[in-house]
């Protein structure tokens, strides 16, 4: 008989099958509307929503939401006040952004809480909990 992996394995592709997925439509979209960059300022601006939860006691993925969020509503209007391309916006915005990660990081009380803010750069596919699988489905059923 055939037996099944643990469910830390089958979370760990199920997640990946989906951000994969998730991540090549999106990718699409990017290089067809020439915003190629856009995704190192993006996940930059994350980062730095995600730093930020975790100096402040939030949650670092709602937090991560609402950073990127605001920096892709900037994006838009700043490019045009500055008559410049998007992409060249965004690779104004992608050092902006990790500068801002390693300030919030930094001001971080203890080696341990910073740890656990570069644990937010650095994951494991292994880690991949029902709620992020849930939240990966409803992004690709959007």
């Amino acid at each position: 008989m055939i037996e099944l992996p643990s469910g830390i394995l089958i979370r760990a592709l199920i997640g990946g099958l989906l951000a994969g997925s998730l991540c090549s439509l999106l990718g699409v979209f990017a290089v067809r509307l020439k915003m190629a960059s856009i995704g190192f300022c993006m996940s930059h601006a994350a980062f730095a929503g995600a730093a930020l939860g975790t100096l402040l006691a939030l949650d670092p993925l709602a937090t991560a939401m609402v950073f990127s969020l605001a920096t892709a509503a900037l994006l838009g209007p700043v490019a045009d006040k500055a008559r410049l391309p998007a992409n060249v916006i965004a690779g104004i915005m992608f050092p902006i952004t990790m500068a801002l990660a390693f300030i919030f990081i930094s001001l971080m009380p203890g080696p341990v809480v910073g740890l656990a803010a570069l644990s937010l750069l650095w994951g494991s596919v292994l880690t991949v909990s029902p709620s992020d699988i849930a939240f990966l489905a409803i992004l690709m059923a959007l």
